[in-house]
This record gives C-alpha cells, sequence and structure tokens, in this order.
C-alpha cells in the first residue's frame, strides 16, 4: 500500500471519529437528562414502623406560615422545572397531560376546563376543596400516597424546602391582587413541664424515707437519743524531775 492510500484511510478514520464525538456533544444540547432525587422507585408503606421497630407517631399540623416565610419564589422557579414536561405557567396556556399551573393556588381540585382528570374513586375528582398551601404541600410531597387513584406519574418532591419553593413560585402566578393570602401562624403553645417517670410528686417523701412523725414499723425498736456524755478524761500530771545533787 501507498503512502498515500495509507493516509486516507487513517484521515477517514479521524473524521468519522470527529464526526461522531462531534454529534454527541451537540445532541447534550438538545437533549437534557434529570436525575432523580432517589434512584429506584418508591414503594409507599402504610403504618411502617419506624427504625427502631416503635409505631410511627401520626404527625401534627405543619406550620405553613414559617413553611412560606422561609421560602424563595426564584429558587422555586428552578424547581418548576421538574413540571415543564406535562405542564405549562403561562396564563390562558392549554393542557398538556397536565393541566396549566397559572392560578393553580387556591383554585378548586380537579377543577380546570376542559382537562379529563381520572375519574377513579381515590383520584383527584375525590378530594374537596381548594388547592390551598396544605393540599398542594402534602400532593407534591407523595401525589400517589395522597391521591392513589391520580394520574399524575410522579414521585414527588421530598426536600421540604424544595416545596416551599415551588408553591411561593406557583403563588405568584396569578393576576396582581388575587393571590392566596399568607397562612396564619399557628398559636404558640404554653410549654409545661411533664413530670419524670419515677419522681416523687408533691406530697410524697423520696424512696427510703419515712415522713416525720409517723411510727416505726412494728417489730423494730426505736433508738431514744442518749443524753449522756463520755466522761472526760483526767490531764495528764506531771512528773517530778529530780534536781541534780551538787557536790
Amino acid at each position: 500500500m501507498s503512502d498515500l492510500g495509507f493516509n486516507k484511510i487513517a484521515a477517514a478514520v479521524l473524521m468519522t471519529g470527529l464526526l461522531a464525538i462531534g454529534l454527541n456533544e451537540v445532541s447534550h444540547q438538545f437533549f437534557h437528562h434529570e436525575k432523580h432525587e432517589a434512584e429506584g422507585y418508591a414503594i409507599e408503606v402504610a403504618n411502617a414502623p419506624s427504625a427502631d421497630g416503635g409505631a410511627v407517631e401520626p404527625e401534627g399540623p405543619r406550620d405553613y406560615y414559617t413553611f412560606l416565610m422561609s421560602a424563595d419564589p426564584a429558587a422555586g422557579e428552578t424547581v418548576a422545572a421538574k413540571c415543564l414536561q406535562c405542564h405549562l405557567f403561562e396564563k390562558g396556556a392549554a393542557s398538556l397531560q397536565g393541566p396549566p399551573l397559572w392560578g393553580v393556588v387556591g383554585r378548586d381540585i380537579a377543577s380546570h376546563p376542559g382537562f379529563g382528570y381520572a375519574t377513579n374513586s381515590d383520584g383527584l375528582t375525590s378530594l374537596e376543596g381548594v388547592w390551598d398551601y396544605e393540599h398542594l404541600d402534602k400532593f407534591l410531597e407523595r401525589p400517589k400516597a395522597y391521591a392513589p387513584g391520580t394520574s399524575m406519574n410522579f414521585i414527588g418532591i421530598r426536600k421540604e424546602k424544595d416545596r416551599a419553593d415551588l408553591i411561593a413560585y406557583l403563588r405568584t402566578l396569578a393576576d396582581p391582587g388575587s393571590e392566596m393570602p399568607l397562612p396564619e401562624p399557628l398559636p404558640v403553645q404554653s410549654a409545661e413541664a411533664a413530670p419524670v417517670e419515677g419522681a416523687p410528686t408533691e406530697g410524697e417523701g423520696s424512696a427510703g424515707e419515712a415522713p416525720a412523725g409517723e411510727a416505726p414499723a412494728s417489730g423494730e425498736t426505736p433508738v431514744q437519743p442518749t443524753s449522756e456524755t463520755p466522761p472526760a478524761e483526767a490531764p495528764a500530771t506531771a512528773q517530778p524531775t529530780s534536781a541534780p545533787l551538787n557536790p
């Protein structure tokens, strides 16, 4: 093979490799891949025991005033990028796989006209009320757990800060002056010191002590205090010394 033929083959191989690398880089500009927060499939287990083997205590009311006051709507717009595949955010936008989210905060649940909601007995159409902060928070956290019959195939947003930012951003998607009011803060509960288990309560003496004036138990001889004092020891007398004899 002549040198010219070898150079042609080498140039063809080099150009093919460069073309493959270039196409790969260009494709990254059009197709974005986002990783889920947790790999695998989420499996909901009802009444699952805690890590120490005890029963899970029911969760108390969430303070949505603090929840939203610490939220950042600008960061919520970044979180909302997860929803762009199925939802639009502009006013008057059409439905995609899900209804548009303009004005969703404060809107009746499963009420967007023209969108075909799942009519399962445990879907969104079975829920009453409006999309307030509590409904949105719990639905976004675990959609299938909150409404098992929903047609939204989304694993949910487990981070509380991300949910707060997203809800704060959705709250801004409304006409000026029509935003849903912020919730009231939870009332402050006075913390009362709970009695320590095993500690004596008021009116009870500590273990092992008998109250003053109480008679000793039968069979025991009371010890009487003695008023006698030990006899004083006589001081030691000085021994006489003999004076030296003079010669």
